[in-house]
């Protein structure tokens, strides 16, 4: 150590020390076998500075060329410490070297985030992994793999002369209304989607979602949607508090270049039949398939008449789908699969393609959130259509929820049609023909 390069001295200098402090070595260890030799000496040399390394390991000066070094006599190249010893270097030489796996290299970028997480702890990990709503489960090294495909995964191409959609402004208040949607901020990643494309580039990503899950009154609702178009302000249509900032993107989304999507209702009664899980996971599958059989075929009057949500339909469930040109479906159909994306922890039996399910997806997913805010935009419309049938409990303020106002509206004038009997209260209350209280 004392041959060691000192701060401050000139290259030259540095690299006569290290000839010295490897004579000196020689020196004082005669009796050291060959292999105690060469990993003293790598030791001694890794304990410089990087350029004084550099001076030794990348060939710049060979052992050879060292005057009255010590070298062993053993075959292969000997011009550097790697190649006599015959072994794969540690981390902390590759680094020097710049090397992967004994390769020379220029770039350790990779190499150097993957010792760095390698040195976290597993809970740091997986405290990671869930920011970026990945799986957490696996041992460490599963950990750093999930994290480092997530890190070295491509966002997704834009196309030429286009760029993504902003929500437009409502006036010159709009800018200043910290309550509006946030511009070019909120907006979630097509994380999942680009994977799925990145193994089957002609696949077609389905992103599909629901509303109306809790309420006490009113259909469950559920959207299939694919959505090339990346539009700002697309999240979980629960983080959009403002019916207008919903309304706004579900206009964008429906005018958006290359959309399909479709909107699954199913009726109060439907799930007082088979339940509201059984109504929902239902709605889900008749949405996807109805998004994969979207075609070109001509629409009478009526038929188009009956692509419409509406509170006058009495069917006990119905779809509603978006219309697509010539082109546009010719295209989907000559994609040979689809993959559904579905929020929650279930997959509906009978998919007519490919699914996964996804906890919390529609705040981490891209079409998740699309499907959400189509499936919610889509059942507040109808909650606003049955308020003016049935304007005693103001369906348009709660939208079917027990609040309070709405279960004293149901003890003073009864159960309406699209009341769900079998939900608490109702389902403990018995009640006329005519929807009234009896007991």
């Amino acid at each position: 150590r004392r041959g060691g390069p000192r701060a401050g001295q000139p290259e030259e200098e540095k690299g006569s020390r290290l000839m010295v402090s490897l004579l000196l070595l020689n020196g004082l260890a005669p009796q050291r076998t060959t292999a105690t030799k060469l990993i003293l000496s790598t030791f001694l040399l890794s304990t410089f500075s990087k350029a004084g390394a550099s001076f030794a390991f990348r060939g710049v000066t060979t052992f050879s060329s060292l005057p009255g070094l010590w070298l062993p006599d053993l075959p292969g190249p000997q011009n550097q410490i790697m190649a006599t010893v015959g072994r794969q270097p540690t981390r902390r030489s590759a680094r020097l070297l710049g090397t992967r796996n004994g390769v020379q290299s220029g770039d350790v970028g990779e190499d150097d985030r993957r010792l760095e997480m390698s040195e976290m702890k597993v809970v740091d990990l997986k405290d990671k992994l869930r920011l970026l709503g990945l799986p957490v489960s696996g041992v460490k090294s599963d950990l750093i793999d999930r994290l480092r495909a997530h890190e070295e995964q491509p966002e997704p191409r834009k196309r030429r002369g286009s760029a993504a959609i902003k929500p437009p402004k409502k006036g010159k208040k709009a800018a200043g209304d910290k309550n509006n949607l946030k511009e070019a901020v909120d907006c979630l990643p097509r994380t999942r989607e680009a994977q799925l494309k990145t193994r089957d580039s002609g696949v077609a990503v389905i992103g599909v979602d629901e509303a109306g899950r809790g309420p006490l009154a009113g259909p469950v609702v559920a959207a299939a949607a694919i959505v090339p178009a990346d539009i700002l302000g697309i999240v979980d249509s629960k983080k959009i508090t403002k019916e207008e900032d919903r309304e706004m993107l579900y206009q964008m989304l429906v005018a958006s270049k290359g959309v399909r999507f479709a909107v699954a209702v199913v009726s109060a009664k439907r799930i007082d039949e088979i339940n509201i899980l059984q109504a929902t996971l239902e709605a889900m599958r008749i949405a996807v398939d109805a998004v994969m059989r979207i075609d070109d075929k001509e629409e009478s009057v009526n038929a188009a008449e009956k692509n419409v949500a509406s509170a006058k339909r009495n069917e006990v469930s119905y779809v509603v789908t978006s219309r697509t040109s010539k082109a546009e479906v010719k295209g989907i159909h000559e994609r040979r699969t689809f993959h559904a994306l579905i929020d929650g922890n279930k997959i509906p039996k009978d998919m007519p393609c490919d699914a996964e399910s996804l906890v919390k997806g529609d705040g981490r997913e891209y079409l998740i959130g699309a499907a959400s805010i189509l499936a919610k935009v889509t059942r507040d419309r109808l909650m606003h259509e049955y308020d003016e049938m049935y304007p005693m409990y103001n369906l348009k303020q709660h939208k079917g929820y027990p609040t309070a106002a709405h279960m004293a509206a149901v003890k003073k004038y009864g159960a309406s049609p699209i009341h769900r009997r079998t939900f608490a209260p109702l389902k403990h209350m018995t009640f006329n023909e005519d929807g009234k209280i009896l007991g």
